[in-house]
């Protein structure tokens, strides 16, 4: 080979060589370009997550539309942002409700408690005469009682939400389960004197989970004795619909402010005309999350002084 030949093979492979070292350098630029849009990216998505922000305005720079790698990365990196502003979001909303449902029973239980704290010590640091003594005994197993029911009431409340119960729907007969409800009833509605009424054929064959049902039922049968005066009526009706069966309990009691219908189905709520009844504020939400978990649902119509319809929907 002559020395031109030479000359020309080491020219193309210089050239050769230069050309890959051009092609390195530019691709190392664009991946270090790449890498530190990718890092700004993240540090921007990481300090919106920090302050609890969105980071939707981040992608809006950008076209995440085109088949390129830059693009793709940046759809990715945003599906990742969503998934971890979300979860961010439900975990904070799930410790308010923590928060809340805390402050809520240390409200319930502190009234009963400081209650018979005091009649407590009344009766061992008195002398008391046999009567007045008997009336603190009488006052402390009230609030005893009371806190009972309130503790059984949160432990269903409780076993509902943590899905540590779940409910069966089986073929039961719905005439059956309202004559228990208003069996549960009768002694306090005959004490106020009330006119309680029901129309259900016999037999009523319906699918639900009998125990958790009744329960529903018996929340709001309960509430409509307990707010309607003495002498009033209450009237439980069954009407089949096409998709459901409507369970009625009408009442002629002191009816629900408009601004307060959506309220009284959240956890411990009571009206401030209520509070002289005993109660904690869970049984309609109880009726509300057992209709739900077998796909059924309640509404509520009412007028002050009127009286108040409760609908409670399960199923066909």
């Amino acid at each position: 080979m002559n020395k031109i030949g030479i000359i020309v093979i080491f020219l193309v492979i210089a050239l050769s060589f230069c050309i890959f070292l051009l092609l390195w350098i530019n691709m190392r630029k664009q991946y270090i370009a790449f890498t530190e849009k990718t890092s700004d990216c993240l540090d921007q998505i990481i300090r919106n997550i920090t302050l609890e922000e969105s980071a939707e305005h981040i992608f809006a720079q950008y076209n995440l539309e085109e088949e390129t790698l830059d693009s793709k990365m940046k759809r990715k990196l945003k599906q990742l942002s969503d998934v971890t502003y979300a979860t961010k979001q439900t975990n904070l909303e799930q410790k308010k409700q923590i928060q809340e449902m805390v402050s809520d029973i240390s409200h319930q239980l502190k009234t009963p408690i400081a209650n018979i704290t005091m009649y407590n010590d009344t009766i061992l640091n008195h002398n008391l005469p046999e009567e007045k003594r008997e009336e603190c005994l009488q006052v402390i197993q009230n609030q005893v009682e009371k806190l009972d029911f309130l503790v059984k009431a949160l432990m269903k409340m409780s076993r509902l939400e943590s899905n540590m119960i779940a409910l069966k729907k089986e073929q039961n007969n719905l005439y059956d389960s309202i004559t228990q409800v208003l069996a549960s009833i009768r002694l306090h509605a005959e004490n106020k004197k009330l006119n309680v009424s029901h129309q259900c054929e016999n037999p009523y064959p319906l699918y639900y989970d009998e125990k958790w049902t009744i329960e529903a039922i018996f929340n709001v049968m309960d509430n409509a004795v307990k707010y309607t005066p003495e002498g009033g009526n209450i009237n439980i009706f069954v009407e089949r619909l096409e998709l459901f069966t409507k369970i009625c309990v009408k009442d002629t009691g002191i009816g629900i402010a408009p601004e307060h219908l959506n309220d009284i189905f959240k956890r411990f709520f009571r009206e401030s005309r209520g509070h002289k009844e005993d109660g904690v504020g869970i049984g309609l939400y109880l009726t509300r999350e057992i209709l739900t978990k077998q796909g059924g649902y309640v509404k509520v119509t009412s007028k002050e002084g009127e009286g108040s319809i409760f609908s409670l929907y399960l199923p066909n």
